[in-house]
């Protein structure tokens, strides 16, 4: 079953092309990982993928659902805020700087989207973010509000924002590049336990040894395109193009 499949995806800032017809697909509890360069257009993907950004042509689609439009006649109409919020909702995002709401606590900044978005009782959402919390092994620290945590213990804050929305998929921004090597640590475990999960994820990271540890598939990104794509163990240890080959090399050695 196809989680999201996003099909020629054109994006482009006034006359500066950030993606140059790209798709991708990532199935029912697949790990795919974006790696390429700075600038190649990953981080872009991904919010056009949670409808942050507006595509410029193509089509991305969760659930079989296209992502902020719909289709009328084969013309693509946007979505009213209302349907495209509800539509949203079935994608987690982690930033790579976390984005909690500074005037809450852990567990507020957890409850919020089920209490708001989900229409859960208050207690319920309580109760839902102090156990993914706790799987975030931040039991102990719902009361603190984001400056009294770590970049680490915000950044699984944030991971568990994502979760309480019961999504089809989440996407990571550089989940673990903002912080310290000993914090990077903290988070990468949580997202190695989250893959023993079976959780659906499309990933963009520098972080090679993560991908190594946790992705199924691997799509290399340079200038806004697709260079290359394929198994992770094949790709990473046996790439087929020489600017793969070149981007390993300066990433491990």
């Amino acid at each position: 079953m196809i989680k999201l499949s996003a099909r020629s995806v054109v994006k482009s800032y006034g006359p500066v092309s950030v993606l140059k017809d790209v798709t991708v697909e990532v199935g029912d509890g697949e790990i795919v990982a974006l790696i390429g360069p700075s600038g190649a257009g990953k981080s872009t993907f991904l919010r056009c993928v949670n409808n942050l950004e507006a595509v410029d042509s193509g089509h991305i689609a969760v659930d079989g659902e296209l992502v902020g439009y719909r289709d009328r006649g084969g013309f693509l109409e946007p979505l009213p805020d209302k349907e495209a919020s509800r539509r949203r909702a079935r994608i987690g995002f982690v930033f790579q700087h976390f984005h909690l709401f500074r005037h809450m606590s852990a567990c507020d900044n957890v409850a919020y989207g089920p209490r708001e978005v989900l229409g859960l009782s208050k207690a319920e959402a309580r109760s839902k973010a102090l156990a993914l919390l706790d799987r975030m092994g931040l039991s102990g620290r719902e009361h603190h509000y984001p400056k009294e945590l770590s970049g680490g213990q915000q950044q699984r804050v944030a991971i568990a924002r994502a979760l309480a929305m019961e999504p089809s998929i989440i996407l990571l921004d550089e989940p673990t590049s903002a912080l310290d090597p000993e914090l990077r640590v903290e988070v990468a475990n949580v997202i190695r336990e989250l893959a023993r999960s079976h959780c659906t994820m499309l990933i963009a990271t520098h972080d090679i040894p993560l991908v190594e540890d946790i992705a199924d598939r691997v799509v290399f990104m340079v200038d806004g395109r697709i260079v290359e794509e394929g198994p992770a163990a094949e790709l990473l240890h046996d790439p087929e193009h020489d600017r793969t080959r070149a981007f390993l090399a300066r990433m491990t050695g």
